[in-house]
């Protein structure tokens, strides 16, 4: 069995996982996101799409043997990403304290299983099926100076696709740093994904959330809230 095989597998328990981690942390009093039934169909279609990644111009999700030792790179870039939210969001935009948790974390353990389940949402609806069914098309219709314009042009449309979908409504200053720190990050994921492969992309949100979603609401809900 190829490896992509097993490592949908994989990603497949782990949604399931959550799923019913989810369902069984409801109590009616908390806030607690539950993974939808539509992940498992994005998955299943990012699952047939990885197996096309050659035929897209793209390398293999897994990348060269090279790459594996590279994995901290992108890792550590979401990382960088995510302690500057928490430095603008926490420490400059927000001037009071929590009194609970706020609606982009959730209670530890369950937020490990949350996020990571929600990065790799992000990572197959952003990222591998659009990028991987447009590279396809334009590699088989497309030639010359027409082929580059129109690749460079999708790069950009996704790089601002999830920022335009998330821009929060004031402050003017907090508007445009969302705007340009969420292009910068995927215009970046999305550059990992053409050089090394599609893994390291989703190495780069996992980086983010640990920080943003994971680690920050380990500290508001242990030490924050009284």
């Amino acid at each position: 069995m190829k490896k992509i095989n097993f490592l949908f597998i994989g990603f497949a328990l782990a949604l399931l996982a959550t799923k019913f981690y989810g369902l069984e942390m409801e109590d009616g009093e908390r806030f607690i996101r539950v993974v939808g039934w539509m992940d498992f169909l994005w998955l299943a279609i990012g699952w047939v799409l990885a197996n096309f990644q050659k035929e897209a111009g793209l390398p293999d999700i897994f990348g060269k043997a090279g790459d594996m030792k590279k994995w901290f790179i992108p890792f550590l870039v979401g990382i960088c990403f995510a302690l500057l939210d928490v430095l603008v969001i926490e420490f400059i935009l927000r001037n009071e304290p929590h009194q609970t948790l706020p609606p982009y974390t959730q209670p530890f353990p369950y937020s490990v299983f949350l996020y990571f389940a929600g990065g790799l949402y992000m990572e197959l609806f952003y990222k591998l099926i659009p990028l991987t069914v447009f590279l396809l098309i334009f590699e088989k219709y497309l030639r010359g100076n027409l082929k580059k314009y129109m690749t460079f042009l999708m790069i950009f449309l996704l790089s601002i696709w999830e920022p335009i979908s998330q821009l929060p409504s004031d402050p003017l200053w907090f508007v445009v740093y969302a705007f340009v720190s969420g292009f910068a990050f995927n215009f970046l994921q999305i550059y990992f994904f053409r050089k090394m492969g599609w893994l390291y992309s989703l190495l780069c949100r996992m980086g983010l959330y640990l920080i943003w979603h994971v680690m920050l609401g380990i500290w508001i809900e242990f030490f924050v809230i009284q």
